[in-house]
């Protein structure tokens, strides 16, 4: 019986997956199993190839990278969600930790180094790049959102308006705005514009 670990590599840079795909193909026991270059044909392709892992670059056309993580960790428990990215901010660090994805690989890493986070993550550990695992290790004042301002903040980071995220959430543009309010605290801000700001370099809304 074939125990490889099957791979799954959602990037939209041809020389970044030319790079992991060759390290890939000459690593034991991995095995690339397909490459997609859209958040919008990721859901799909996991459920077709049914990957143990799937290395995901957070700035693809697509989803918002949050909104994808959620649905596949949802649909697809079995499958380690690996993200690649080139920022090092903790507050989609932490956004993405707690829709359950399984490490966090910056890509100034050495490439090998790819290969270690595979192996770690297929295992059931968690695996980061050392600059962010010493950042987290810090103490942090970084917000916990409900579920519901979730939802807010990834309709707000396109710069809706309280009616469209009313009618986009099916509720009143008062619970909106009590929403809003309560963001607004809890990421110190106090314009519309301060916290769309705010969204995108959290890494909510479409990059």
């Amino acid at each position: 019986m074939d125990s490889s670990t099957r791979v799954l590599l959602a990037d939209d840079h041809p020389l970044i997956r030319e790079g992991i795909a060759n390290t890939l193909h000459k690593s034991k026991g991995l095995v690339l199993v397909g490459v997609v270059t859209s958040g919008y044909e990721l859901g799909d392709l996991v459920a077709e190839l049914q990957p143990n892992v799937l290395l995901l670059d957070l700035n693809m056309p697509g989803p918002p990278p949050l909104e994808t993580v959620m649905a596949l960790h949802k649909e697809f428990p079995k499958t380690h969600v690996l993200v690649l990215s080139a920022h090092d901010d903790l507050v989609p660090v932490r956004a993405l930790l707690r829709a359950g994805v399984s490490g966090y690989v910056l890509k100034d890493e050495a490439i090998e180094t790819l290969v270690q986070a595979i192996k770690t993550v297929v295992h059931g550990g968690i695996w980061f790049s050392k600059a962010i695992a010493r950042r987290l290790a810090q103490p942090s004042n970084v917000p916990e959102f409900t579920d519901r301002e979730l939802d807010v903040l990834n309709i707000l980071a396109f710069g809706a308006s309280n009616e469209h995220i009313a009618d986009q959430l099916a509720v009143t543009e008062r619970t909106v705005r009590f929403h809003l309010k309560n963001i607004y605290r809890k990421i110190d801000v106090n314009s519309r514009g301060e916290a769309i700001a705010w969204t995108v370099r959290a890494g909510y809304g479409k990059k």
